[in-house]
Formats: C-alpha cells, sequence, structure tokens
C-alpha cells in the first residue's frame, strides 16, 4: 500500500459547494490513502482591545461559530476530532506552520485565502519540499 497523501484544508470562508466538491474528490480516489487534516484560523486581536466588553463577547462568539463550522465540515468529511485544529493568529503564518509540523504534501483553501497563502509559501521552499498550495476550484485536477 502507498504511504498516505497528508493533505490539509483551510476551513475559512469554505462554502457548502467547496466541502461538496471535497467529498466528491476524497469519494472517487478510492487507489489513493489521503490523510484529511482540517484547519480553521481565528485572527488574534491586539490585547488592548479586550479592555472592551463587547470586543470579548464578540471574540467568544466567532469562537463557537468557528468550532461548530469545523465540527460540522469534519462530520460531513468524516474527519476525526483529532485531526481538526482551531489556532489563534495569522492565516498564513499558522497555516503553513501546521503544514510543515503534519508533514502535508498539499494545502487547500478556498480562492480568498490562496494569495495570503502564497506569500509565505516561499518560507517553505526553504525549509523543505514545497508544500502544495491549490484552490479548491483546482482540485478535480490534482
Amino acid at each position: 500500500m502507498k504511504p498516505a497523501k497528508s493533505v490539509l484544508l483551510v476551513t475559512n470562508t469554505t462554502t457548502e459547494e467547496e466541502i461538496a466538491l471535497i467529498k466528491a474528490a476524497l469519494n472517487t480516489q478510492q487507489d489513493m490513502h489521503i490523510k484529511l487534516n482540517l484547519v480553521h484560523v481565528i485572527p488574534s486581536l491586539p490585547s488592548c482591545y479586550f479592555n472592551i466588553p463587547s470586543t470579548v463577547l464578540l471574540a467568544e462568539r466567532y469562537y463557537q461559530e468557528a468550532e461548530k463550522s469545523l465540527t460540522t465540515i469534519g462530520h460531513i468529511l468524516g474527519v476525526d476530532k483529532k485531526n481538526q485544529w482551531l489556532i489563534t493568529g495569522r492565516i498564513k503564518n499558522e497555516v503553513l506552520r501546521l503544514a510543515t509540523s503534519l508533514n502535508a504534501q498539499f494545502i487547500l483553501a478556498s480562492s480568498t485565502n490562496i494569495p495570503e497563502l502564497h506569500k509565505s509559501s516561499e518560507l517553505l521552499k526553504k525549509e523543505r519540499n514545497l508544500t502544495l498550495i491549490q484552490s479548491i476550484n483546482n482540485l478535480v485536477r490534482l
């Protein structure tokens, strides 16, 4: 059996259509073993904003919605909870850091996140073989 291909899916801004496309692609790739990890990055706010009570409530609500979205997508795609990551920080830094630690060969993201991720991909080129960053819309071609 061939070793599993490690894929990291960025769930920020993914649509229902994109999730359906991923599920269909996974179902058609029976001969290739794919280990799918999900990540949702919550933007970090400067600590000075947490002196404002409404900001704290907004941050908590955003966290709860992100967690619910990640869990729902994980359920649809059949991804175990241990392979779902909810992290805080800048999307380009955190996604690439997680991809490196997971030894991901591919990063899938919505087209809205692709430009930001490509800005930081030079770092991965220097550290090891480049992780391929693709838009979910290009999934059929992978």
